[in-house]
């Protein structure tokens, strides 16, 4: 592994140092008009982002084998596309708003505007992309993320001749943008909606809850166990949130990602191993959720600033029920799919071990891929 690592690395260096010193950062402008239709049109380095790397870090070896590679260019616009439009979110006081793309650059489009600066400009080729979408009447303020290819993008917003913002959004810090004089609306977030938040965040979004639940099911000695490790762990995943929530523990940022893949890892392991008392299985759980729960804080930090104090309680009772079904219902089909793995004859400690070791496995090599990004090296 470290000889193929060390290998990867030699050809990755001198590529990076072929990286073009030429480069601008993207820019956009948007429009809302009288009839409250959002005009975007974003001006964007096309070659870089159909690799899906900054302006900056593309290779020219790596561009040019795009660009002149017969049928690569035209096979990567489709995709890119869908990218382009997967990657930018608006939000109107907090509800997702769709977007349509009314023209993206083609491959044709791309090589002439190229061949158009010349073979010693031919990078990078900044070209437009325009999209249109219908906000509510009466918002007030817009959230507006862009695709992470396309990095820090320069945005100038304007509705009529009253609201104009001008700011750098970047990936991190999605950009908000006030286009009303009146106070948000409240969100009308009945138990049914929070309910629902819950349980998607652990089906399907919560990849990482069903492993760690996968986890604590395979190395329980019964169902009712496997629950009641669930609940416990639901109860120190509300905790940190709630805490956060309420502002006594700061945002922890990306760091904790890392740390809940770990938790991942080290569950599996030791529900292979099988040493592990019950007492000691269900403290494991607790503090794990607590991480967990600092995780989903981070992930949402940018909601929680909007969460009042009044309805804080409500949100999280609501929420973390949600959670808790959901797991529910990741151990029950877990129970189901054993049971029916069994009927074939194998042996259940062998079938139970296998699985213990394959979240094992999964939850060290994400966490070895999230430092690494940490740092820098992916």
């Amino acid at each position: 592994m470290r000889r193929a690592f060390l290998l990867w690395l030699s050809a990755l260096v001198p590529t990076l140092l072929w990286a073009h010193p030429e480069w601008k950062e993207a820019s956009c402008i948007g429009v809302i008009d009288e009839k409250d239709t959002f005009a975007l049109t974003v001006k964007f380095d096309v070659p870089s982002f159909l690799l899906g790397q900054l302006p900056k870090d593309a290779p020219i070896k790596e561009l040019d084998a795009l660009m002149f590679t017969p049928g690569r260019l035209a096979g990567s616009v489709e995709p890119g596309r869908q990218q382009f439009l997967a990657g930018l979110r608006l939000e109107a006081d907090g509800k997702p708003v769709a977007w349509t793309i009314v023209s993206f650059p083609s491959a044709e489009q791309i090589l002439a505007q190229s061949a158009r600066q010349g073979e010693a400009d031919r990078y990078p080729v900044m070209m437009n992309a325009k999209l249109t979408a219908t906000i509510p009447a009466g918002t007030q303020k817009l959230v507006l993320r862009f695709p992470d290819a396309l990095g820090t993008v320069f945005t100038n917003l304007r509705k009529g001749m009253d609201f104009q913002t001008v700011m750098a959004v970047s990936k991190n810090e999605p950009g908000e943008f006030q286009i009303g004089d009146g106070p948000a609306p409240a969100d009308p977030q009945t138990l049914f909606t929070l309910l629902a938040d819950g349980f998607g965040h652990v089906l399907p979004d919560g990849w990482d809850h069903c492993l760690f639940m996968l986890a604590m099911f395979l190395g329980a000695a019964s169902l009712r166990q496997a629950l009641g490790r669930s609940l416990v762990f639901t109860l120190g995943h509300s905790l940190t949130l709630s805490a956060v929530a309420l502002g006594w523990v700061g945002n922890p940022g990306p760091w904790i990602e890392p740390f809940i893949a770990l938790t991942i890892g080290l569950g599996g392991l030791m529900a292979f191993r099988g040493t592990a008392t019950n007492r000691q299985m269900l403290i494991v759980p607790a503090v794990f959720g607590l991480v967990h729960g600092l995780g989903f804080a981070a992930a949402v930090s940018d909601r929680l600033k909007e969460w009042d104090n009044g309805s804080i309680v409500r949100i999280l009772v609501g929420f973390n029920v949600g959670v808790e079904l959901a797991q529910m219902a990741v151990i029950f089909t877990s129970a189901a799919l054993l049971w029916a793995i069994l009927r074939t004859g194998l042996a259940e400690t062998k079938v139970r071990r296998s699985l213990c070791l394959a979240v094992a496995l999964i939850g060290f090599a994400v966490m070895a891929w999230r430092v690494a990004g940490l740092a820098g090296l992916v």
